[in-house]
Order: structure tokens, then C-alpha cells, then sequence
């Protein structure tokens, strides 16, 4: 059988081998996903391996919906203080200020090393940089990774790198789901990963404010772009009068998406100082990644997000217009 990632797999070698003995913290990105918390529990896992210390640390709490993994419990808010000299090692990360711009900041002079992900603006900020943008999941990089170098896989990082990889193709069904994704998911599968486990928690695990924060959403959505782009809108009144957080919105702009005629789907939330957008597009010709960033944010070819100060009538003009450009000239 041949290699999964070979270059990758010799460089997270080389990674583990002048980590033995040394501290090392797993960080992933503020707002945690499944690919993100399935990837720090595994890259902690494989990197202990070589002998060394890990800790695992997030500017956000795991979602109620990832606590059934197996070492979710082990992931704290970050506390640069209580980090003592450990090196950072990022995953699902396209950029340092990914974690947060708070946590970025608090942890700028630390060592980087090591960054693994599969974001396509990733800026390869660390030591180590084991990207493949043509990667579904930060997950399918780190289980070709540990099939490749013979990494035991326990039953519990099993299930996390099986998790990733589901949500970040969107149940298989995302344009980055490759025969080598299934390959890689079989082989999970055979070390005690649960399809059926994952599939309970992620998706049949709602709670009743999530249900109508999401009717909220639905009821907002409208046409844009000649019908091509679906905006729906979460307000800040409707995460208090719901007693909805932030994490709640997860998978609502693909609502947007999923409308038949549709190549793009917006979801714009209203934060206390911010405005968040989600992108997400049917096809990688439109580059919602190149979109983003001129927000400041980033992502994938198909799905991407920012933040920004602007209120959310303005960010929302502003997309819209740099959108009709986009899907215009891609039609």
C-alpha cells in the first residue's frame, strides 16, 4: 500500500524526534469543530509517542456536542501562565491568530513548533508545516500520518480522527471527499472507531434554544446576487432570548447553502463588538477564501469566515458586493 502523505509523515517524524523529553501544547482554533478537537486529541496522542510531555489548550470550550470524546475532557482554556516553557503546537490552524487574537497575542513569543492543516491560505508560520490544502479535514492528514508511520491508534483517537473527518466533509458529501477518505475512514473503523456513536452525538444531539436560534436564522434568510447568494442573519438579542451561545450557530449558513439555486451561502452573527461571517460555496471555482480575507479572514476554496468591527449592515453590503463580483464572472 502506498503512503498516505509521505512527505508529511517524515516531517511530524522529524517533528516527534526533537520533541522527545520536551513540553508540548496542542492548540487549535478559537470555536472549536470536530476536525479541530478530533485533531488536537490525536496530535497529542502521536506526538506523546516520541516522548513528549503534552498538554492540550483552546481559547474556547469544547462544544456539548464533542464531549463524548475521549480526551476532550483533557483540552483547558488556555493559561499562558501555567504553560511553563512548553513549544505550541497548532493544528487546524491557517494562521497564529486563528486561536484567538487575545490568545495570539498572549502567546507571541512563544516557540511554534509545529503547525498541521489543510487550510489553503494557510501562511506557514511555524518551524514545522505539514499542510495539504487538498486535505478534507486537519484529521485526514493526521490518520494518513499515523498509518503511514505505524502509529498505534487507541479506540478513543480512533473515534476523534473519524469525528474530524465527518464534520469536515459535511457528512461525505463536500467537493474535498476523496476515495482516500473513505480508504482512511475503513481503516479507522477497523481500530474501533463508531460511525453510529458519532452520528448520535454530533447530529441527533440538539437542544431545544439551538432549535429556535435556528428557526430564528431560517426565518431570515433572503435572496441576493440574483438569487445565487442565501444571507441569513443571527442577531445578538436572539442568542439572549434564546439562552443560545455562540457555539449554537454551528452548520446554520449551510442551511443558506443547501437552497437548490444557490451557489453561496452567508450567515452574518451580530457578537457584542464584532460581526462574524460564514461563507460557504458549492463550487471552488467562486474561492470564498479569496472573499474572506479581504475582511481579514480566510478559510477554504468553499468555505471560509471573518470577523469584523464593522456593524452587521455594512459587513453584510460589503460581501454582497464583493459576492456579486465573484459569482457573476464565475457563472
Amino acid at each position: 500500500m502506498s503512503d498516505y502523505f509521505p512527505e508529511l509523515s517524515a516531517g511530524f517524524r522529524a517533528l516527534g524526534s526533537s520533541v522527545k523529553g520536551q513540553s508540548v501544547c496542542v492548540i487549535g482554533h478559537a470555536r472549536p469543530d470536530g476536525d479541530c478537537v478530533g485533531a488536537q486529541i490525536a496530535a497529542a496522542a502521536m506526538i506523546s509517542t516520541f516522548g513528549a510531555e503534552v498538554c492540550l489548550a483552546n481559547a474556547d470550550q469544547v462544544p456539548f456536542t464533542l464531549e463524548y470524546l475521549e480526551g476532550s475532557e483533557s483540552i483547558a482554556i488556555i493559561d499562558p501562565e501555567r504553560l511553563g516553557d512548553a513549544g505550541l503546537l497548532y493544528v487546524d490552524c491557517a494562521d497564529e491568530g486563528r486561536v484567538g487574537p487575545k490568545t495570539s497575542i498572549a502567546l507571541e513569543s512563544r516557540r511554534r513548533l509545529g503547525n498541521i492543516d489543510h487550510h489553503i491560505t494557510n501562511t506557514r508560520f511555524a518551524e514545522v508545516n505539514l499542510i495539504d490544502a487538498s486535505a478534507s479535514a486537519t484529521c485526514e492528514i493526521l490518520a494518513g500520518i499515523a498509518f503511514d508511520l505505524a502509529i498505534p491508534l487507541s479506540v478513543a483517537t480512533a473515534q476523534a480522527l473519524y469525528t474530524g473527518i465527518l464534520t469536515d466533509t459535511g457528512r461525505f458529501s463536500y467537493a474535498a471527499t476523496s476515495s482516500r477518505v473513505f480508504e482512511l475512514c475503513s481503516r479507522l473503523v477497523q481500530c474501533g472507531a463508531s460511525p453510529q456513536l458519532a452520528a448520535e452525538n454530533l447530529y441527533e444531539n440538539v437542544t431545544l434554544p439551538r432549535l429556535k436560534l435556528l428557526e430564528r436564522f431560517l426565518g431570515s434568510l433572503t435572496y441576493e446576487c440574483g438569487n445565487k447568494v442565501c444571507v441569513g442573519v443571527v442577531r445578538q438579542r436572539d442568542f439572549v432570548e434564546t439562552g443560545t451561545s455562540y457555539q449554537d450557530t454551528e452548520g446554520f449558513v449551510d442551511y443558506a447553502r443547501s437552497v437548490g439555486d444557490v451557489s453561496v451561502g452567508l450567515l452574518l452573527e451580530e457578537r457584542k463588538t464584532t460581526t462574524k461571517a460564514s461563507l460557504r460555496a458549492k463550487s471552488k471555482k467562486l474561492r470564498v477564501d479569496q472573499i474572506a480575507s479581504q475582511f481579514g479572514g480566510g478559510g477554504h476554496a468553499c468555505a471560509a469566515a471573518t470577523s469584523s468591527k464593522l456593524p452587521l449592515q455594512d459587513l453584510r453590503k460589503a460581501l454582497i458586493e464583493a459576492l456579486e463580483t465573484r459569482v457573476e464572472t464565475t457563472n
